[in-house]
């Protein structure tokens, strides 16, 4: 046997053992990619939907579109937990109505407010109250946003999977997400800095 010959058998066994090797590791990879596939749709699909349900509900209650208007007319408030060593003002006070009518006579709210002043409300079913204002319009608008793009995301990875789409998840995509988290944060933190100057 030549070298020439011996070295095209040569090269014809490790490309032979190359395949091999590759389809033995293409039979562990590929559920291994479908299970994590499934638990990132899991994920980003359940906290998309339930994330952009409950903001929709809140950002709509704080254009005034959903619940019920009203006022409340603050008594005390007190400092009642930290948040990352950020305190929360918890005030109490009476629920009116726009019309002047008593709906509850010791409502709670997490707010910004002082004793004496009147804060404009919408009381929401099941979630309780909201305020009115932009500050609570930035906030709720920026994680409906969110949950819009984590939604977005679980179909864009069931789509990738399925090989049906021309789009992916690539390096962008989470910048984008950043970019969005980074101007609703800057939008809302000045909405409140001009509330507590103005």
């Amino acid at each position: 046997m030549t070298s020439k010959a011996a070295r095209r058998r040569f090269r014809k066994a490790e490309r032979l053992r190359a395949f091999r090797d590759t389809r033995r590791r293409d039979r562990w990879e590929r559920p291994r990619e479908r299970l994590r596939a499934a638990v990132a749709v899991l994920v980003t699909g359940v906290v998309g939907v339930v994330l952009t349900g409950y903001a929709g509900l809140m950002l709509a209650g704080a254009l005034g579109l959903s619940g019920t208007p009203g006022e409340l007319r603050v008594d005390s408030c007190q400092v009642v937990r930290t948040d990352r060593n950020q305190p929360i003002t918890e005030c109490r006070g009476q629920l009116l109505s726009t019309t002047g009518r008593l709906i509850h006579a010791n409502a709670v709210l997490d707010a910004d407010a002082r004793p004496g002043s009147t804060v404009a409300v919408r009381d929401q079913p099941y979630v309780g109250m909201e305020t009115l204002g932009p500050r609570a319009v930035v906030g709720w608008a920026t994680l409906l946003l969110i949950g819009v793009f984590a939604a977005a995301s679980g179909v864009v990875i069931v789509l990738d999977a399925s090989e049906r789409t021309f789009f992916s998840l690539g390096p962008w995509t989470l910048v984008v997400l950043l970019e969005a988290i980074a101007a609703g944060a800057l939008v809302y933190g000045l909405t409140v800095l001009c509330e507590h100057l103005f």
